[in-house]
């Protein structure tokens, strides 16, 4: 067993499992104790440290035990069949990022959730995020330098402390914000309703194949045909450098530059290489895109 030790905070057993072994040997523990319901969360890298998505950390409460699994050191087969468990249910909080993330990277479609992100839009809370709606409903203020972790990089080992106690604390608080959140449902009579929404949630595909949020803006469709066949082009062109480089897409070329240079605000000549990018894969993008400038 280890311990969070954070000043302020709880200090508590969780257990970090990193291997097959102990990953099987939790799940025993968990039929051993009959336990039909946990909490969930996950952690993950989207494009902030290195290029890509990809499945960090895995958090679990059983409403008695909380637990740190490593995607990175159990074999996903054992994760799919945890996650797509359907006799195991799994409260989550706004759990559409997470399922499509999962489904892009692993092919895992999530079963048996429990999402109780549709019981706060049913019952009209004004701020819907979990921190918020667990200060509003639960009196449990954030820790502190939760903001902090929220750009962490993930597939870093050891984790650091606080990233553990931030990690945690998303599924500690999940069971009694559930029963809170029901017996508001059961009040204003919307339970029903929410289970048809939570039903919802699980019917639907995890998005995926959508175009980059970037390609998707108001001012990206305000372009000419030929201006938007150009950007996208050489927006592949720094997204096949980024991939190679393992890279942040940004870090080898911002998005904002990507539109100056269409725009003609600066050329592609003087463009220079960011902490971190190598010189030689920089000049050969530049060269690409000055290519496709002809």
């Amino acid at each position: 067993m280890n311990t969070t030790d954070q000043p302020g905070r709880d200090t508590r057993e969780y257990r970090y499992i990193d291997s097959d072994k102990l990953f099987s040997s939790y799940r025993e523990d968990l039929a051993r104790r009959s336990v039909e319901t946990v909490a969930i969360d996950l952690e993950a890298e989207f494009n902030l440290h290195v290029y890509g998505e990809h499945f960090c950390l895995l958090q679990i409460f059983d409403g008695h035990q909380e637990a740190l699994v490593d995607p990175r050191a159990v074999s996903m087969d054992l994760l799919r069949a945890f996650l797509e468990d359907r006799n195991l249910l799994k409260i989550t909080y706004d759990s559409a990022s997470d399922r499509a993330l999962l489904f892009r990277t692993q092919n895992i479609r999530m079963r048996g959730i429990l999402d109780l992100r549709p019981a706060v839009e049913l019952l009209k809370f004004g701020k819907q995020g979990l921190s918020a709606v667990l200060e509003e409903t639960l009196g449990i203020v954030p820790a502190g330098g939760k903001k902090k972790y929220q750009q962490y990089n993930w597939m870093r080992r050891p984790l650091d402390p606080g990233a553990i106690v931030y990690a945690l604390e998303d599924v500690r608080h999940l069971f009694a914000l559930q029963q809170h959140l029901f017996a508001l449902l059961q009040e204003k009579g919307l339970l029903e309703r929410y289970i048809l929404e939570n039903l919802k949630v699980q019917d639907q595909d995890p998005q995926t194949g959508r175009r980059p949020g970037f390609l998707r803006t108001r001012r990206f469709q305000n372009l000419s045909a030929r201006d938007q066949a150009f950007l996208e082009a050489i927006y592949e062109v720094r997204e096949g450098y980024a991939r190679q480089e393992n890279l942040p897409p940004d870090r080898m070329l911002p998005n904002r530059t990507l539109l100056d240079i269409l725009e003609g605000r600066v050329s592609l000549d003087s463009l220079r290489p960011g902490r971190g990018v190598s010189a030689g894969a920089f000049a050969s993008m530049i060269g690409e895109m000055a290519r496709l400038r002809k």
